[in-house]
């Protein structure tokens, strides 16, 4: 069996600390921890640095903080300090307003490959499951038939089907679907193009133009798909 990587898993937030608590919470529980856990914070108040140090107190993996000043949208700068702030070999990059199933970070691990990056998926929860979730630290995640999701074809995990599917081939433009919540890279990748650019301030494709630039570097795109992916806030 190889050698697993080490990981820093990325978690971007701003002001929502309610919902960066689950997302963390879910993090703690994994089947395969990451070695560290990175907040890529653009400039929440001292609700959120609450939060991260009272998460700290019983988290089983090192927490970061990396933080900037508010002058506005500005995630492509607030990940880039934390990749450069991350230890790990490989980085997991997700949002801060999602629940994670317990083997994400172990799928994403096992998918790994040198000379490739990964994109995957997320499955929307109601509004209703939403405040639900939030009001109660100790639900399960829900299930493929649950009422409580959408895009519901993102939810099951299969381990063949997505080895499977991560043989066909992609478009020229593949870059052009991928979601910025649910990606890995190899950190060296990352460094190699200067991370993200920094020109994107305000809510923008700053995860398409990532991807355009590592195919164009010759970095392979894979998509992750069937491995029970991260269920994010309507």
């Amino acid at each position: 069996m190889r050698k697993r990587p080490s990981c820093s898993i990325i978690v971007s937030t701003y002001n929502t600390p309610e919902y960066l608590i689950r997302t963390l919470q879910t993090i703690a529980i994994q089947h395969v921890l990451p070695n560290e856990i990175v907040i890529a914070d653009d400039g929440s108040d001292e609700r959120t640095q609450q939060v991260i140090e009272q998460f700290r107190v019983n988290a089983p993996i090192p927490v970061v903080h990396v933080w900037h000043p508010d002058e506005g949208f500005r995630l492509a700068a607030i990940r880039n300090k934390a990749i450069a702030a991350a230890s790990g070999e490989y980085i997991i990059v997700i949002d801060g307003d999602i629940l994670l199933n317990k083997y994400f970070v172990y799928d994403h691990l096992r998918f790994a490959k040198h000379g490739c990056f990964t994109a995957g998926k997320r499955t929307l929860l109601t509004e209703k499951a939403t405040t639900t979730y939030l009001q109660n630290n100790n639900l399960p995640l829900p299930s493929f038939w649950s009422s409580a999701i959408r895009s519901r074809s993102h939810t099951p995990r299969c381990r063949l089907l997505s080895q499977l599917f991560s043989y066909l081939p992609q478009s020229s433009k593949a870059y052009l679907y991928v979601i910025g919540c649910n990606m890995a890279f190899w950190k060296k990748d990352l460094m190699s193009i200067n991370g993200y650019n920094e020109a994107f301030k305000g809510w923008g494709k700053e995860d398409n133009d990532i991807a355009a630039r590592l195919c164009n570097l010759g970095i392979k795109l894979r998509f992750l798909q069937f491995h029970r992916r991260l269920f994010s806030w309507i």
